[in-house]
């Protein structure tokens, strides 16, 4: 097949010759073009657009790092009974949510879960941001349903001791 190639190209006349190169040159830049440098240019131009919404992610990123490693360096609660449960009903006394409380149950040392089946959603916000301000204690997983009544929900939640 080489050799049929070379045989019609040296068949050809010196100037068909320089046409035929000059075209498959051409022919070969338009390809170049048109397969590998105007894809590269479009991801680049996309890339680029996309930069300022990464770095602004990878802030937030570093912020929410820095939060957690600051709350996670926050000392366990220590509440004066000794234990999560009993701190709970006594904020729970204290805020007068215990009527609304039908279970209050020890998960493990650190944690406790809390079962209100009709509670007013004001009401339980407020006592939760009570425990977490003065007491260190967080919601670590919270079920929440509306009871049918404007403003009242039903509660399961298992909340969470200091660090």
């Amino acid at each position: 097949m080489k050799a049929q190639f070379v045989q019609a190209w040296r068949a050809r006349a010196p100037r068909e010759r320089l046409v035929l190169a000059g075209g498959t040159a051409l022919l070969a830049l338009a390809l170049v073009y048109a397969y590998a440098w105007l894809p590269m240019q479009r991801e680049l131009a996309q890339l680029r657009g996309a930069l300022p919404q990464l770095r602004v992610q990878a802030e937030q990123l570093q912020r929410d790092a820095e939060e957690v490693a600051r709350l996670r360096a926050r000392p366990a609660v220590s509440p004066a009974s000794g234990s999560i449960t009993a701190l709970v009903e006594q904020r729970a006394a204290a805020s007068g949510l215990r009527e609304h409380i039908e279970t209050i149950t020890p998960q493990d040392a650190g944690r406790v879960r809390v079962v209100l089946p009709s509670v007013g959603f004001d009401a339980w916000l407020a006592w939760i941001g009570e425990l977490r301000a003065a007491h260190g204690v967080r919601v670590e997983s919270a079920r929440i349903e509306s009871s049918g009544e404007a403003g009242m929900v039903r509660v399961d939640a298992v909340l969470a001791g200091g660090a």
